[in-house]
């Protein structure tokens, strides 16, 4: 079987598990990977100019949706792993179903090869895929995680070295990418890769509030001291350096930023120019998230008012500050699964008394069982919320109790078990001058999104 058919054909079969609930039993980026390693390598050939990886722990399928949108406003063609449905598949999955679309035509070949992948993943795709440029974002600790920092810094290393022709556009103010391509202080290859740092100058945020955990403290790599921060713009991300001589290295893409609940301005100074961005998101980690997209579509040569354009037209990555609009009232989904996006995600409530909340905490695989994370979390943004809090799903309780010792009047929380219910209620009660917000983990996004279509 040629490869357009394989594609085609899998991806039914996939389509027809999938509408009668039993997708599970076809999981297949285990197949490919293990009985079809030659399809994988051809997946390759489906770009024209370039294949790019984005790695990070968080707002890599943010990213690699901006991105999206510059390339398509740009003109390009492209096949990616990430798109705006809420529904969320395993990377290959998610490519040979688009790519099925495609092959039915003869049209796989494409102008670019997109993929956002995990510390993780990343090693696997690029033993088979020789990808063109590796955006590194950041690198935090996530619930589910069973390994330290530098294990996944390490994972990503064995990437590198897999592929070390490739050109790193690396957030350089993210630590625990410094001399990413260097393993025991020798480098990867005999010449150094072609990197390009990215990073911000200056962050200016609305409420001026520390974005550092209590708990939050990260060792120099090198020396094992307490890393030294001039400036620390989110959680252990900002410039930093140390009496050793590990610091912050030179940026070739310079950012300043002006953040704002619901959208920021970024002055991003590159090449002796200075070019003006107005991001339709809102929060520092969304700042980062945008900055990484520029970077890349700065390096692949894509002119300014092309990106500025894509953000202007930008539609939300549902479940990532995506809002839907009924009866004239705007309910916005954010997505939470660690400390990190859910102290970001708070921000937003932080002087705001026109919002009623649902929060909705499982404990599902893919949200981790151990929900004592929540406790990381800074619900400083709460300290003063006077309005009504819904608390729903199989671990609210937990919810319940970590906003009780936020500081938040325990009267305002409702509780409920069912989801729908959770949503109907806080709907039906919001005021004419009042919007929604769902704070969810992300086994529930699917269903969050299905009682909003109804």
């Amino acid at each position: 079987m040629n490869f357009n058919k394989t594609i085609v054909f899998t991806a039914k079969i996939y389509k027809l598990l999938e509408k009668f609930k039993k997708d599970d039993i076809l999981p297949l980026d285990t197949i490919v990977d293990s009985c079809f390693p030659e399809l994988l390598a051809k997946l390759q050939s489906c770009a024209r100019n370039a294949k790019i990886a984005l790695c990070s722990t968080n707002g890599k399928r943010t990213t690699a949706h901006l991105l999206n949108h510059i390339l398509e406003e740009n003109g390009n063609s492209f096949v990616s792993n990430v798109s705006s449905n809420a529904k969320k598949y395993p990377p290959i999955t998610a490519i040979m179903l688009k790519l099925a679309q495609y092959c039915e035509n003869a049209d796989y070949l494409k102008d670019y090869f997109l993929m956002a992948l995990d510390e993780f993943e990343l090693a696997g795709y690029f033993n088979s895929i020789k990808f063109d440029y590796l955006l590194l974002g950041n690198l935090f600790n996530d619930q589910k995680d069973f390994c330290s920092l530098e294990e996944k810094r390490k994972k990503i290393q064995d990437a590198i070295i897999l592929n070390s022709d490739c050109t790193l556009i690396i957030n350089a103010d993210e630590p625990m990418f410094y001399h990413i391509d260097e393993v025991n202080k020798e480098l990867i290859t005999p010449q150094k890769m072609n990197k390009v740092f990215y990073g911000f100058t200056k962050i200016d945020v609305q409420d001026n509030e520390s974005f550092v955990q209590k708990n939050d403290i990260l060792m120099c790599p090198v020396c094992s001291c307490k890393l030294d921060y001039k400036k620390r713009f989110y959680s252990h991300i900002g410039q930093y350096d140390c009496a050793c001589g590990f610091r912050q290295p030179e940026l070739d893409i310079k950012a300043e930023a002006k953040i704002f609940s619901d959208y920021s301005f970024l002055n991003v100074y590159y090449k002796k120019n200075k070019y003006v961005f107005k991001v339709p998101l809102g929060g520092v980690y969304n700042a980062y998230n945008a900055l990484g997209a520029i970077a890349t579509a700065l390096t692949l040569g894509i002119e300014r008012k092309v990106i500025a354009s894509a953000f202007e037209n930008y539609e939300q990555l549902r479940g990532r500050d995506g809002i839907i609009k009924y009866k004239y009232k705007d309910i916005k989904v954010k997505e939470i699964k660690n400390p990190v996006s859910l102290s970001e995600s708070l921000r937003e409530l932080l002087g705001n008394k026109n919002i009623k909340v649902v929060f909705a905490l499982n404990d599902d695989m893919i949200d981790g069982d151990d929900t004592s994370w929540i406790w990381d979390s800074n619900f400083n943004s709460m300290k003063n919320f006077e309005n009504r809090i819904y608390i729903c799903s199989n671990r609210n309780d937990d919810m319940a109790l970590r906003i009780k010792y936020s500081g938040v009047n325990p009267t305002l929380i409702s509780m409920d078990t069912s989801l729908k219910d959770a949503i109907k209620c806080c709907f039906y009660e919001l005021e004419d001058n009042e919007r929604m917000i769902i704070f969810v983990t992300p086994s529930l996004v699917d269903e969050v999104y299905r009682i909003l279509d109804k």
